[in-house]
């Protein structure tokens, strides 16, 4: 059985296991820890087993995507769009997402482009390690 739901504090642990093996670009624990702390993490969870989660930050009406990782072994199959539907469908009261993406993650931009969002500004050199554009997109809702 799967299911989307926030993030618990006793899902931590399997959090920060998904982020150090399926994020090529893993972030700091305290990081997570803070987005737990303000209910910003989505867990999808399949047989009780977290192989997804995305963390989001809002404001009134507007959104920010911060991360969305997905268990290599579960890519592919819609888990990362189907959080995305289901926060909009949670918060019908945003009205917009932005997110920034690394220039060359070609997946999560196809991803991101079926979802309904535009390419709408870059920053140079915004990522590290290594230096990399963020395409900067958003979706209105």
């Amino acid at each position: 059985m799967t299911i989307i739901r926030p993030a618990l504090e006793q899902d931590l642990a399997d959090i920060l296991y998904l982020n150090t093996h399926s994020n090529p670009h893993p972030w700091a624990e305290h990081h997570f820890q803070a987005a737990l702390d303000n209910n910003q993490i989505q867990v999808f969870e399949n047989n009780q087993q977290i192989i997804a989660c995305a963390i989001w930050q809002s404001v009134l009406d507007e959104a920010e995507l911060h991360l969305i990782i997905t268990h290599h072994a579960f890519r592919r199959q819609g888990i990362a769009q189907k959080l995305i539907q289901s926060f909009i469908q949670e918060n019908p009261h945003i009205h917009k997402i932005l997110l920034e993406v690394r220039e060359n993650n070609q997946i999560a931009i196809n991803l991101y482009k079926k979802q309904g969002f535009k390419q709408i500004g870059e920053r140079k050199n915004y990522y590290l390690f290594p230096i990399e554009n963020a395409l900067i997109m958003e979706k209105k809702c």
